[in-house]
Protein backbone atom coordinates (compact mmCIF):
# COMPACT_ATOMS: atom_id res chain seq x y z
CA UNK A 1 0.00 0.00 0.00
CA UNK A 2 1.47 3.80 -0.76
CA UNK A 3 1.86 6.16 1.99
CA UNK A 4 0.36 9.05 1.32
CA UNK A 5 3.38 10.89 2.88
CA UNK A 6 4.96 13.14 0.98
CA UNK A 7 8.79 12.38 -0.17
CA UNK A 8 11.27 14.80 1.39
CA UNK A 9 12.21 16.28 -2.39
CA UNK A 10 8.47 17.26 -2.73
CA UNK A 11 8.30 18.71 0.88
CA UNK A 12 11.07 20.99 -0.33
CA UNK A 13 10.49 22.29 -3.35
CA UNK A 14 6.83 23.13 -2.41
CA UNK A 15 8.00 25.61 0.12
CA UNK A 16 10.83 26.94 -2.12
CA UNK A 17 8.05 27.60 -5.30
CA UNK A 18 6.00 29.85 -2.56
CA UNK A 19 8.45 31.72 -0.80
CA UNK A 20 10.02 32.36 -5.28
CA UNK A 21 6.01 33.26 -6.19
CA UNK A 22 6.03 35.19 -2.91
CA UNK A 23 9.03 37.14 -3.96
CA UNK A 24 8.21 37.84 -7.79
CA UNK A 25 4.65 39.36 -6.46
CA UNK A 26 6.38 41.49 -3.87
CA UNK A 27 9.08 42.54 -6.87
CA UNK A 28 5.65 43.23 -9.54
CA UNK A 29 3.74 45.33 -6.89
CA UNK A 30 7.15 47.14 -6.14
CA UNK A 31 7.64 47.61 -9.59
CA UNK A 32 3.67 48.63 -10.08
CA UNK A 33 3.90 51.70 -7.41
CA UNK A 34 7.15 52.96 -7.95
CA UNK A 35 6.24 53.43 -11.81
CA UNK A 36 2.92 55.22 -10.74
CA UNK A 37 4.68 57.57 -8.04
CA UNK A 38 7.04 58.22 -11.09
CA UNK A 39 4.68 59.17 -13.08
CA UNK A 40 2.31 60.97 -11.17
CA UNK A 41 5.08 63.09 -9.27
CA UNK A 42 6.84 63.78 -12.72
CA UNK A 43 7.06 67.13 -14.87
CA UNK A 44 4.34 65.92 -16.94
CA UNK A 45 1.63 65.75 -14.51
CA UNK A 46 1.99 69.70 -14.24
CA UNK A 47 2.49 70.57 -18.15
CA UNK A 48 -0.68 68.52 -18.16
CA UNK A 49 -2.60 71.22 -16.03
CA UNK A 50 -2.30 73.75 -18.66
CA UNK A 51 -4.57 72.35 -20.68
CA UNK A 52 -7.01 71.18 -18.42
CA UNK A 53 -6.94 74.85 -17.11
CA UNK A 54 -7.35 76.75 -20.04
CA UNK A 55 -10.38 73.81 -21.11
CA UNK A 56 -11.90 75.32 -17.64
CA UNK A 57 -11.24 78.96 -18.15
CA UNK A 58 -12.93 78.12 -22.25
CA UNK A 59 -16.06 77.39 -20.60
CA UNK A 60 -16.29 80.10 -18.07
CA UNK A 61 -15.93 82.19 -20.94
CA UNK A 62 -18.48 80.72 -23.08
CA UNK A 63 -20.73 80.86 -20.81
CA UNK A 64 -23.26 77.82 -22.29
CA UNK A 65 -26.85 77.84 -20.97
CA UNK A 66 -26.21 77.19 -17.35
CA UNK A 67 -30.07 77.18 -16.06
CA UNK A 68 -31.85 75.58 -18.51
CA UNK A 69 -31.54 72.39 -21.03
CA UNK A 70 -31.92 73.24 -24.83
CA UNK A 71 -30.74 71.56 -27.55
CA UNK A 72 -28.76 74.04 -29.33
CA UNK A 73 -27.04 74.83 -26.21
CA UNK A 74 -26.12 70.92 -25.78
CA UNK A 75 -24.89 70.99 -29.66
CA UNK A 76 -22.77 74.10 -29.43
CA UNK A 77 -21.32 72.19 -25.92
CA UNK A 78 -21.34 69.11 -27.91
CA UNK A 79 -19.57 70.01 -31.25
CA UNK A 80 -16.97 73.15 -29.79
CA UNK A 81 -16.00 71.57 -26.57
CA UNK A 82 -16.68 67.74 -26.51
CA UNK A 83 -15.49 66.58 -30.22
CA UNK A 84 -13.34 69.69 -31.20
CA UNK A 85 -11.55 70.38 -27.71
CA UNK A 86 -11.32 67.95 -25.50
CA UNK A 87 -11.69 64.21 -27.21
CA UNK A 88 -9.13 65.66 -30.04
CA UNK A 89 -6.66 67.50 -28.05
CA UNK A 90 -7.10 67.23 -23.99
CA UNK A 91 -7.67 62.92 -24.13
CA UNK A 92 -4.74 62.32 -26.18
CA UNK A 93 -2.46 64.85 -24.48
CA UNK A 94 -3.32 63.20 -21.21
CA UNK A 95 -2.64 59.72 -22.39
CA UNK A 96 0.46 60.66 -24.55
CA UNK A 97 1.84 62.30 -21.28
CA UNK A 98 2.00 59.04 -19.43
CA UNK A 99 1.52 56.61 -21.37
CA UNK A 100 4.79 57.25 -23.61
CA UNK A 101 6.54 57.92 -20.63
CA UNK A 102 5.79 54.58 -18.77
CA UNK A 103 8.33 52.72 -20.67
CA UNK A 104 9.62 55.67 -22.86
CA UNK A 105 11.10 57.40 -19.62
CA UNK A 106 12.85 54.85 -18.60
CA UNK A 107 14.47 53.97 -22.16
CA UNK A 108 15.53 57.14 -22.77
CA UNK A 109 17.12 57.51 -18.66
CA UNK A 110 18.69 53.62 -19.37
CA UNK A 111 17.15 52.61 -15.94
CA UNK A 112 14.91 49.93 -18.28
CA UNK A 113 18.34 47.80 -18.76
CA UNK A 114 18.14 47.19 -14.84
CA UNK A 115 14.30 46.03 -14.82
CA UNK A 116 15.12 43.52 -18.09
CA UNK A 117 17.90 41.87 -16.01
CA UNK A 118 15.87 41.19 -13.16
CA UNK A 119 14.60 37.84 -12.95
CA UNK A 120 11.05 39.05 -13.58
CA UNK A 121 9.52 38.16 -16.97
CA UNK A 122 8.87 40.80 -19.39
CA UNK A 123 5.25 40.48 -19.66
CA UNK A 124 4.79 41.38 -16.11
CA UNK A 125 7.39 44.46 -16.09
CA UNK A 126 4.54 45.75 -19.13
CA UNK A 127 1.71 44.87 -17.11
CA UNK A 128 2.99 46.79 -14.06
CA UNK A 129 3.61 49.75 -16.31
CA UNK A 130 0.47 49.58 -18.16
CA UNK A 131 -1.32 49.51 -14.79
CA UNK A 132 0.40 51.88 -13.29
CA UNK A 133 -0.68 54.42 -16.57
CA UNK A 134 -4.26 53.37 -16.84
CA UNK A 135 -5.75 54.54 -13.37
CA UNK A 136 -4.03 57.64 -13.36
CA UNK A 137 -4.98 58.76 -17.28
CA UNK A 138 -8.37 57.18 -16.87
CA UNK A 139 -8.47 59.54 -13.24
CA UNK A 140 -7.35 62.50 -14.87
CA UNK A 141 -9.56 62.84 -18.33
CA UNK A 142 -12.89 61.56 -16.58
CA UNK A 143 -12.33 63.93 -13.42
CA UNK A 144 -11.73 66.71 -15.18
CA UNK A 145 -14.47 65.35 -17.49
CA UNK A 146 -17.04 65.72 -14.54
CA UNK A 147 -15.58 69.22 -13.43
CA UNK A 148 -16.16 70.23 -17.12
CA UNK A 149 -19.88 69.17 -17.17
CA UNK A 150 -20.63 70.65 -13.79
CA UNK A 151 -19.46 73.86 -15.28
CA UNK A 152 -21.82 73.81 -18.21
CA UNK A 153 -24.62 73.53 -16.52
CA UNK A 154 -27.76 71.06 -17.57
CA UNK A 155 -26.77 70.66 -20.63
CA UNK A 156 -23.05 69.40 -18.92
CA UNK A 157 -24.72 67.49 -16.90
CA UNK A 158 -26.66 65.26 -19.45
CA UNK A 159 -23.67 65.52 -22.27
CA UNK A 160 -21.40 63.48 -19.33
CA UNK A 161 -23.52 60.38 -19.22
CA UNK A 162 -24.41 60.39 -22.66
CA UNK A 163 -20.55 60.52 -23.40
CA UNK A 164 -19.09 59.03 -20.83
CA UNK A 165 -18.84 55.60 -22.39
CA UNK A 166 -17.12 57.28 -25.68
CA UNK A 167 -14.59 59.21 -23.35
CA UNK A 168 -13.86 56.03 -21.63
CA UNK A 169 -13.18 53.83 -24.91
CA UNK A 170 -11.09 56.75 -26.49
CA UNK A 171 -8.73 56.49 -23.26
CA UNK A 172 -8.13 52.95 -22.99
CA UNK A 173 -7.83 52.95 -26.62
CA UNK A 174 -4.86 55.97 -26.50
CA UNK A 175 -3.45 54.48 -23.72
CA UNK A 176 -2.79 50.88 -25.61
CA UNK A 177 -1.56 52.83 -28.46
CA UNK A 178 1.19 55.08 -27.17
CA UNK A 179 2.18 51.86 -24.86
CA UNK A 180 2.88 50.29 -28.29
CA UNK A 181 4.72 53.37 -29.57
CA UNK A 182 6.85 53.64 -26.34
CA UNK A 183 8.43 49.90 -26.88
CA UNK A 184 8.70 50.11 -30.33
CA UNK A 185 9.97 53.69 -31.22
CA UNK A 186 12.98 55.00 -29.26
CA UNK A 187 11.42 59.17 -29.44
CA UNK A 188 7.96 57.70 -28.91
CA UNK A 189 6.16 60.91 -27.24
CA UNK A 190 7.40 62.79 -30.15
CA UNK A 191 5.87 59.99 -32.55
CA UNK A 192 2.61 59.98 -30.15
CA UNK A 193 2.38 63.77 -30.17
CA UNK A 194 2.68 63.76 -34.43
CA UNK A 195 0.27 61.04 -34.42
CA UNK A 196 -2.55 62.70 -31.84
CA UNK A 197 -2.55 66.26 -33.24
CA UNK A 198 -1.56 65.72 -36.82
CA UNK A 199 -2.05 62.21 -38.38
CA UNK A 200 -5.83 61.87 -36.46
CA UNK A 201 -6.34 65.12 -38.08
CA UNK A 202 -5.51 64.87 -41.38
CA UNK A 203 -6.27 61.16 -41.61
CA UNK A 204 -9.93 62.01 -39.30
CA UNK A 205 -11.05 64.66 -42.34
CA UNK A 206 -9.95 62.67 -45.36
CA UNK A 207 -12.60 61.13 -47.42
CA UNK A 208 -13.73 57.41 -48.09
CA UNK A 209 -12.39 54.31 -45.73
CA UNK A 210 -8.96 56.25 -44.78
CA UNK A 211 -9.67 57.79 -41.74
CA UNK A 212 -11.24 54.62 -40.18
CA UNK A 213 -7.82 53.56 -39.00
CA UNK A 214 -7.91 57.21 -36.40
CA UNK A 215 -9.36 56.93 -32.79
CA UNK A 216 -10.74 60.24 -33.18
CA UNK A 217 -13.20 58.54 -36.04
CA UNK A 218 -14.42 56.18 -33.59
CA UNK A 219 -14.96 58.56 -31.02
CA UNK A 220 -17.20 61.20 -32.86
CA UNK A 221 -18.94 58.11 -34.41
CA UNK A 222 -19.80 57.37 -30.90
CA UNK A 223 -20.69 61.15 -29.95
CA UNK A 224 -22.75 61.79 -32.99
CA UNK A 225 -24.89 58.71 -32.80
CA UNK A 226 -25.57 58.73 -28.76
CA UNK A 227 -26.05 62.34 -29.02
CA UNK A 228 -28.35 62.59 -31.62
CA UNK A 229 -31.65 61.88 -29.75
CA UNK A 230 -30.57 64.99 -27.84
CA UNK A 231 -30.24 67.50 -31.10
CA UNK A 232 -26.62 66.61 -32.22
CA UNK A 233 -26.16 66.24 -35.56
CA UNK A 234 -23.52 64.58 -37.84
CA UNK A 235 -21.42 66.42 -40.18
CA UNK A 236 -21.90 66.15 -44.55
CA UNK A 237 -21.81 62.87 -45.54
CA UNK A 238 -19.84 63.51 -48.34
CA UNK A 239 -16.53 64.01 -45.69
CA UNK A 240 -17.91 61.98 -42.92
CA UNK A 241 -20.18 59.25 -42.21
CA UNK A 242 -19.71 58.09 -39.12
CA UNK A 243 -20.50 54.17 -37.90
CA UNK A 244 -22.51 53.40 -35.33
CA UNK A 245 -21.88 53.39 -31.44
CA UNK A 246 -22.08 49.76 -31.04
CA UNK A 247 -19.79 49.41 -34.26
CA UNK A 248 -17.75 51.93 -33.08
CA UNK A 249 -17.04 50.86 -29.06
CA UNK A 250 -15.80 47.53 -30.59
CA UNK A 251 -13.64 49.33 -32.83
CA UNK A 252 -11.94 51.39 -29.77
CA UNK A 253 -11.88 47.98 -27.97
CA UNK A 254 -10.03 45.97 -30.78
CA UNK A 255 -7.82 48.76 -31.12
CA UNK A 256 -6.95 48.72 -27.35
CA UNK A 257 -6.93 44.53 -27.56
CA UNK A 258 -4.59 44.43 -30.65
CA UNK A 259 -1.99 46.92 -29.55
CA UNK A 260 -1.65 45.51 -25.83
CA UNK A 261 -0.74 42.24 -27.87
CA UNK A 262 1.58 43.74 -30.18
CA UNK A 263 3.29 45.55 -27.20
CA UNK A 264 3.71 42.60 -24.96
CA UNK A 265 5.13 40.68 -28.50
CA UNK A 266 7.27 43.64 -29.13
CA UNK A 267 8.59 43.58 -25.78
CA UNK A 268 8.90 40.29 -25.04
CA UNK A 269 11.24 39.42 -28.35
CA UNK A 270 12.80 42.89 -28.88
CA UNK A 271 16.59 43.30 -27.99
CA UNK A 272 17.21 47.15 -27.02
CA UNK A 273 20.64 47.37 -28.16
CA UNK A 274 20.34 51.23 -27.95
CA UNK A 275 20.71 50.47 -23.94
CA UNK A 276 24.03 49.46 -23.73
Amino acid sequence: MASATPTPAAATVAPQFGAGGVRLFRAWTTLLMLSFNRLFWSMNTLMVLFPLVGCALFLVWRRYDRWTFAEGSFRAFSEEFMIFLFTSFVVPVCALAYATTSVGGDREDRTLLFLLVRPVPRWLILLAKLLATLPLVLGLVLTSFWVYCRLAGPIGEKAFWIYLTPVFYMTLAYVSLFHLFAVTFRHSTIVALIYSLFMEFLLGNMPGLVKRIAVNFYGRSMMYDLGGAEGLRSPDPEWFVPVSAWGAGCSLLGISAGAIVLTLLIFSLREYRDLT
